[in-house]
């Protein structure tokens, strides 16, 4: 997730809203009477839709977009046995768009106000969560992989990376753990997961390496420690760099 796409986030929904999008008769039809919003657009031009005050989120992206709603519905569908994440409603495709409607979570996300204001009690609160998403997802068992070589193949990379590739610590990586992906409940402590549709084996450096380069970009420098104290880790500046790097080259 980039700078651009966590400006103007609403309090309600933690996303952009977006007044000037049509609703398509189809979307309404799936929100079965309830209120329909538009809250964001992602950088692949897909929206994500708000049910009501929240209980359902529709993600509609085009079917041609390298995005894959269906992958990322496989990924809620076995996760959600191990960390509190989006349950699966349905998903399907209608005029050349794939869907994936879900329930929504408790919480706002933690780069909302007032916690965009406070720091130092939301950061430790996400070195804390990514730690519990790896400790409490099986790496063992998990059928989905976001490794390296599957990286620069999907973005069409320099293949330098996997020769470059540090010696793999591998876990369960939530696959975009920036950190509005995170939400917070209304005292500031950790609620859910949300936007997994990287999750995959993968080092917990590919997942470190742009939560700590988000911490700048929402609430400013010099987070990076308390961050990776509250993880319980200690700072590695070359898996660090490589991954960034590596994240970096994928936009």
């Amino acid at each position: 997730m980039s700078p651009a796409e966590v400006a103007g986030y609403s309090p309600l929904a933690g996303q952009t809203e977006l007044d000037d999008v049509v609703v398509p008769a189809w979307v309404a039809e799936l929100g079965g009477g309830s209120g329909v919003r538009p809250v964001w657009r992602n950088g692949l031009g897909g929206i994500t839709y708000r049910f009501g005050a929240g209980e359902r989120y529709l993600k509609a992206q085009s079917a041609d977009s390298d995005w894959d709603l269906d992958a990322e519905a496989s990924r809620l569908a076995w996760v959600g046995d191990h960390v509190p994440a989006p349950r699966v409603l349905a998903h399907g495709g209608r005029d050349g768009v794939r869907w994936l409607l879900t329930t929504g979570l408790p919480g706002r996300s933690a780069v909302d106000r007032p916690w965009r204001d406070r720091p130092a009690r939301v950061v430790p609160e996400l070195g804390r969560a990514l730690r519990r998403f790896h400790d409490g997802v099986p790496a063992a068992s998990c059928p989905f992989e976001w490794s390296v070589a599957g990286r620069v193949t999907r973005f069409g990379l320099d293949r330098g990376f996997i020769d470059r590739a540090p010696r793999l610590d591998a876990v369960v990586c939530h696959g975009d753990a920036c950190n509005p992906n995170f939400l917070l409940d209304e005292d500031g402590a950790f609620s859910g997961y949300v936007d997994l549709g990287n999750l995959g084996v993968a080092d917990r450096w590919a997942d470190l390496a742009p939560a700590l380069m988000s911490l700048g970009w929402n609430y400013g420098p010099g987070w990076e420690p308390t961050f990776l104290d509250a993880y319980g880790i200690e700072p590695d500046a070359a898996k660090q760099a490589y991954y960034t790097a590596l994240w970096n080259a994928e936009d």
